[in-house]
């Protein structure tokens, strides 16, 4: 009898979820890469006539890389990288600076902030044994957002792009990862697994005033606000499957974009806001797609 009230609980639960969301109108994704290698982080830049991402270029080797849409032809992003992984990438939107996670085999990550032209680097450290992650950029390019967990479970911090006046934004349970600003510059939406599975929450860039978005069973991260400020793609395994769903900024109205029977995942908006790119598996292979969002 326990057996079949636990079954008709989780068929009850996937029903209620899958009601909840409806499926954008299908669009033929565009192939970016060709090359098949395990990728990652896509980010636009130069207007979006250009892509950063990274890849492994060997097992034990994370390699950022740039192509031109118009001629995707992959060229490494920094010279003379040496054995460091370098991965999570972002842009300040004025173009001046990128920040991205850097690391030497298994040791811990830490945060770099290089000035583009100077090649110039701030370097992010902290006590205790964790790694930064996913560091993101404020509209205004005067500071960067970044995870980390210095004492407890992982928190949001900010700093100035000179590594001055590094400061830690929230105090939860769980764990908090994959900050991205909205458009004004006065809230972040990221994920945070204090359900024992990942949700995605706003808060005032001060920590205050949090709100919870999604409500789901499985995993919702990798938020990605729009440019408009309007909606955020997100990856999502709720329906048994990591696959591209987009919401309205305040958690309503979410919509499946992707649905493969592979892994869809790591979305990032287009400058212009009306598509995506991510990465998609396709027969064990993991290349860059891009798809029209309505």
């Amino acid at each position: 009898m326990t057996l079949l009230i636990l079954r008709s609980i989780i068929v009850y639960t996937l029903l209620s979820t899958a009601t909840l969301t409806t499926a954008l109108p299908a669009a033929e994704p565009v192939r970016l890469t060709d090359d098949g290698s395990l990728k990652r982080d896509p980010r636009f830049v130069n207007e979006g006539k250009e892509l950063v991402y990274c890849y492994d270029e060997a097992p034990d080797l994370i390699r950022m890389m740039r192509i031109r849409l118009d001629e995707p032809n992959p060229k490494p992003m920094f010279d003379n990288s040496g054995d460091k992984h370098q991965l999570e990438p972002f842009f300040s939107p004025d173009g001046r600076y990128i920040v991205f996670t850097e690391c030497t085999g298994n040791l811990s990550a830490r945060l770099v902030i290089r000035e583009q032209h100077s090649k110039k680097d701030a370097y992010i450290t902290h006590s205790g044994r964790g790694g930064t992650r996913s560091p993101c950029f404020s509209p205004t390019s005067d500071l960067v957002v970044y995870a980390f967990a210095e004492t407890g479970p992982q928190h949001l911090w900010s700093v100035k792009p000179d590594g001055t006046e590094k400061k830690q934004l929230n105090e939860t349970e769980g764990i908090s990862n994959w900050p991205t600003f909205t458009p004004d510059g006065k809230r972040l939406v990221y994920s945070n697994s204090r359900e024992n599975n990942y949700e995605i929450y706003s808060m005032n860039l001060d920590g205050s005033d949090e709100k919870r978005l999604t409500t789901n069973t499985l995993m919702d991260i990798r938020p990605m606000v729009s440019p408009d400020g309007s909606r955020i793609a997100f990856t999502s395994t709720r329906n048994g499957n990591y696959d591209i769903y987009v919401m309205n900024i305040d958690g309503s109205n979410t919509q499946r974009v992707t649905e493969s029977e592979e892994r869809d995942d790591y979305p990032t908006w287009h400058p212009d806001g009306k598509r995506l790119v991510y990465v998609g598996e396709r027969a064990g292979k993991f290349d860059l797609y891009m798809v029209e969002v309505p």
